[in-house]
């Protein structure tokens, strides 16, 4: 969503319009779900996706024609047999696609467009709503904790005494009286903190870069710690393991890789993260190694059940054998954690999580 927003934002600054196709509900069997996101340029071009296949055919040519009669509308598809709608998809489910027209003529729209920006690229929590009550006539408004940003025609969502559905974490339709709203959280937490700098970690960092993740090195070797040795790091920090407190903070929204050079610089690591409660740690290792730090911990005085939480050995059991292998189990470990974080789990995902917890844990 980062890369979208900052191509819409790029496209308006060049005066050039552009219309946004976002799912905003779904029903039954789809191929993406309610926030997916594609983008219509007066190029042709198309990047983003909001499935694929002649479900995405029709949702760009309906957002082509959108940007030709610079209108915004509602398009509903069906994925099953239906006398009226059919498209001759065999998912069994219904969407509906909010096609948006956007120019800078939109009240207040290129400061909300910078405000999201901002908030994207700091990874800042914010949430996006869309008044969608009158399609033709959206309005918008970023959620943060300074307070909303709107812009638009309608003017409703700048008069809400809060902010609703705070509860709501996956994307989807807000109902008020009267009204009817699209919400989407666009901006998580999602900060891993890597111990080690070595052949894992240097595979690892810009593959999790790519999948918006903001990467922190933490090494005691200055030489494995370069920004040559990893560019795509947010931050790098050469730390003293037996003193991590000193360098780098851990929040209870930031994810912990520990893969550094040897048992006591791992159980360093393990001991300082248990003690942040980070929402997610993975220690990478033999069974062996695992089976030593943990015995340590416990004589540390930690709990069995919080040592257990813990992702180790980390990444998903792919049989994975070089660096590179490593890391792509690792990410698709984050992805998954992630997905459930953001309430965006699916239920095979659910089944082979409890398969793993009772199979893979040392």
């Amino acid at each position: 969503m980062k890369s979208l927003f900052l191509k819409l934002l790029e496209e308006l600054s060049a005066g050039r319009s552009v219309v946004l196709l976002t799912i905003i509900d779904t029903m039954g069997s789809t191929p993406r779900g309610a926030g997916s996101h594609q983008l219509i340029l007066e190029d042709g071009s198309a990047p983003g996706t909001v499935g694929g296949g002649y479900q995405e055919h029709l949702a760009c040519e309906a957002g082509r024609k959108a940007l030709r009669e610079k209108t915004s509308f509602i398009l509903p598809l069906v994925l099953h047999k239906d006398p009226k709608a059919d498209i001759g998809a065999v998912c069994g489910g219904e969407l509906r696609v909010f096609c948006q027209y956007f120019d800078r003529s939109v009240p207040s729209l290129m400061p909300l467009l910078d405000r999201t920006a901002q908030c994207l690229a700091e990874q800042q929590a914010c949430r996006l709503f869309w008044d969608l009550t009158d399609p033709a006539h959206w309005g918008m408004a970023l959620f943060t904790d300074d307070g909303p940003v709107c812009c638009g025609q309608s003017s409703y969502l700048q008069h809400l005494p809060e902010e609703p559905g705070r509860d709501r974490k996956i994307p989807g339709m807000v109902s008020l009286p009267g009204h009817s709203l699209y919400k989407e959280i666009l901006a998580h937490p999602r900060h891993v903190i890597v111990f080690g700098g070595g052949h894992v970690a240097k595979a690892l960092v810009p593959l999790l870069t790519g999948l918006d993740f903001s990467c922190t090195v933490v090494e005691d070797r200055s030489e494995f710690i370069s920004a040559s040795r990893f560019p795509d790091a947010a931050a790098r920090i050469t730390a003293d393991f037996h003193h991590l407190a000193d360098y780098v903070p851990v929040s209870g929204d930031d994810y912990v890789c520990i893969m550094t050079r040897g048992h006591l610089g791992d159980y360093d690591a393990q001991k300082y993260a248990l003690s942040c409660h980070p929402c997610y740690i993975g220690v990478i290792g033999s069974r062996a190694k695992l089976a030593f730090v943990r015995s340590k911990l416990l004589a540390d005085g930690f709990s069995a059940d919080a040592i257990d939480a813990c992702h180790a050995p980390i990444g998903l059991p792919i049989s994975a054998a070089t660096p590179e292998e490593i890391a792509v189990s690792i990410a698709a470990e984050l992805i998954a954690v992630r997905a459930r974080r953001e309430g965006r789990e699916k239920k095979d995902a659910k089944v082979w999580r409890a398969y793993r917890n009772e199979h893979y844990r040392i």
